[in-house]
């Protein structure tokens, strides 16, 4: 009975039903005051509809299909020559009647970012021709397994067909000899592995929360708070009449979402939630985001932030992403369609080519300078005796040939008279002939003989200033 009467007297000092009543009215029975005290994650079965949906995703995987696509294709032949004249390079010129080899290979990446599986519509004609590759949605596809599992050696042992279903919803099969099947592995399944996608589940649900998050900030401008009576006496906060209240709730609702109220009445605010930036709303979509940039193998300094980043940085990472990621992937890509093909069996190569592209020139300019100047400096060790024809043949891995004694003495005569000619002494024409002597190009009794004859030296002195040569031969690139 006690116990009945103070909470009636509390309840009343502090107008507790009122608030209470006032809640159950603006809330819907079935909500949690608090929110949601259960994680929310992500279908990511459809992840055609993450694509479309999510916009970090998708620039990421156009990022790593439109870098991939950027390759030249070149056929070689067993004996490494390129080959022009191929129905392959027919195919590469017009895959289908709308795209390009471009085109295709973007549409394989993309779905092989999204699914880990790629299926193109490709049938053999005749003489095991193939003049059509049409890349399939794999979100219209089943894939027919035979049921097979161990023991098996080629796919079609293993995929019996695929069903694809247009628009329309009409379905057509595909037998197996009529596609090119390409997969990125997951470690435990031979086909239909698990999508890079499914490991993405968790970072995708906290970007599209916090979109949620941010969209519902914006749209709903009056802060989360409670407006309360600031009057008060001895006994505590004297809490606002009925006619108050309604008068100043009939005002609120009346209000755009970005008026500010005004009334005489004397209240204050307590809000109940936190300033935007201390939500870290930002922070986790740069975390998810790098998640994902992460799961492709790309670089964050690829993709815009609001530190940015220096042209070195962009450039180097670019470099590095095409070694570790783009050239292996595109160039896995093309060997298992060669496989599937039929022509890798004969010996043909598909090679992804990307010299072509400006960020990789300079690396292969800055290499053929090195090259260069280390080609200058092992030739100087080579005319002054440093090294012999052998090893500078090894270094730069070239086949050595006999010279044409003849011909070569004759131009190095011809060099040591013009040395001899304007120099004090005939030092550079001396050194013009031990060395023409030392790498085989002029016997040393002709060398001898032009000092004599040409500049006055006597036979002792002429003798001495010439080395005894070494047998030797003049390396000649084949």
């Amino acid at each position: 009975m006690a116990f009945d009467f103070i909470t009636a007297f509390t309840d009343n000092l502090f107008d507790r039903g009122r608030y209470s009543n006032i809640t159950r009215n603006l809330l819907p029975p079935s909500s949690q005051v608090w929110g949601k005290k259960e994680a929310v994650w992500l279908d990511t079965g459809d992840a055609w509809r993450l694509f479309v949906d999510i916009p970090e995703l998708r620039t990421v995987i156009n990022k790593r299909a439109s870098m991939m696509s950027a390759n030249v294709p070149k056929l070689y032949d067993k004996q490494k020559n390129l080959v022009e004249n191929h129905w392959l390079n027919d195919l590469i010129k017009q895959p289908n009647a709308v795209q390009s080899w471009s085109d295709v290979v973007y549409s394989m990446s993309v779905q092989d970012a999204l699914y880990s599986n790629v299926v193109a519509y490709c049938p053999k004609r005749s003489f095991d021709i193939r003049n059509l590759m049409v890349v399939l949605p794999n979100n219209k596809l089943k894939i027919n397994l035979s049921g097979k599992k161990l023991k098996q050696m080629d796919k079609e042992n293993l995929i019996d067909s695929f069903v694809f279903t247009y628009d329309d919803g009409t379905r057509e099969t595909i037998d197996w000899i009529e596609a090119i099947y390409l997969t990125t592995a997951d470690g435990m399944n031979i086909v239909k592995p698990i999508s890079r996608i499914d490991s993405l589940r968790y970072p995708l649900s906290n970007i599209q929360a916090q979109y949620h998050k941010r969209n519902v900030l914006l749209e709903n401008l009056g802060a989360i708070g409670i407006l309360s009576a600031s009057n008060s006496d001895m006994g505590g906060t004297i809490p606002m009449t009925p006619e108050e209240r309604e008068k100043i709730q009939r005002d609120w609702y009346r209000r755009q979402k970005d008026e500010i109220m005004i009334t005489e009445s004397n209240l204050q605010w307590n809000p109940m939630s936190y300033p935007t930036r201390d939500l870290l709303l930002f922070e986790e979509l740069s975390a998810d985001l790098i998640a994902i940039i992460d799961t492709f193998g790309l670089n964050a300094n690829l993709f815009s932030s609001e530190k940015g980043s220096t042209f070195s940085n962009v450039r180097d990472s670019m470099r590095m992403v095409y070694q570790d990621t783009i050239q292996p992937e595109t160039q896995a890509m093309y060997d298992s369609i060669m496989h599937q093909m039929g022509l890798s069996q004969q010996g043909y190569y598909l090679e992804a080519d990307f010299s072509h592209l400006p960020v990789l020139q300079d690396d292969e300019k800055q290499h053929a300078e090195t090259n260069k100047i280390e080609v200058d400096t092992y030739s100087v060790m080579l005319r002054d005796g440093i090294i012999n024809a052998e090893q500078y043949a090894s270094e730069f891995e070239i086949e050595l040939q006999p010279i044409d004694r003849t011909q070569s003495q004759q131009a190095a005569l011809a060099q040591a008279q013009t040395n001899l000619k304007g120099t004090v002494g005939g030092l550079d024409g001396i050194i013009s002939l031990n060395t023409a002597v030392s790498t085989g190009q002029m016997d040393r009794q002709t060398a001898v003989n032009m000092l004599i004859s040409y500049y006055g030296y006597d036979s002792i002195t002429a003798n001495s200033l010439i080395t005894q040569p070494k047998e030797v031969i003049i390396p000649v690139t084949v």
